[in-house]
């Protein structure tokens, strides 16, 4: 019997052209079961993955997921609200940029609204680490990254 549901989504790596997209806004009746089942899966294969953004398993909706401590959050039309004006700058690398480490400077917080895998909206500040991540897969969702660019 062949199996459904398989993960075919791979980890697209620079100069994949999908990279450079601004993702589409997923619409408000839309199933996107299937791009965040593709997403984890990509994700929690990876050894050093903290977060990854739907471009990066060919999808250009505007997705993304972060890990917070093997908890993986899923946030479907992230935007940051409010940020800190303090600013640090930490070495930063990315799954599609393998081997490229560059310091890139981020806002310390961020206050980032989204929607979760079940359609309820979320707010929250979120500090450190995990502001970082999200700032990083936010800028994937506009066609950028900072340690590729």
């Amino acid at each position: 019997m062949p199996r459904r549901n398989r993960c075919t989504a791979k980890l697209r790596l620079y100069p994949d052209p999908v990279l450079k997209v601004v993702c589409e806004p997923v619409g408000d009746d839309e199933d996107v079961s299937g791009i965040i089942r593709d997403m984890l899966h990509i994700l929690t294969n990876s050894k050093t993955g903290m977060g990854l953004a739907a471009p990066q398993a060919g999808y250009t909706k505007r997705v993304i997921m972060v890990s917070f401590a093997g908890f993986y959050e899923t946030m479907i039309h992230p935007h940051i609200v409010a940020r800190s004006d303090d600013m640090v700058i930490r070495n930063e690398g990315c799954l599609s940029y393998p081997g490229i480490y560059k310091n890139i400077e981020r806002h310390v917080w961020i206050n980032v609204h989204y929607r979760d895998e079940n359609d309820k909206q979320q707010t929250g500040i979120i500090f450190d680490m995990d502001a970082r991540i999200i700032q990083h897969e936010i800028d994937h969702l506009n066609g950028k990254c900072k340690v590729g660019d």
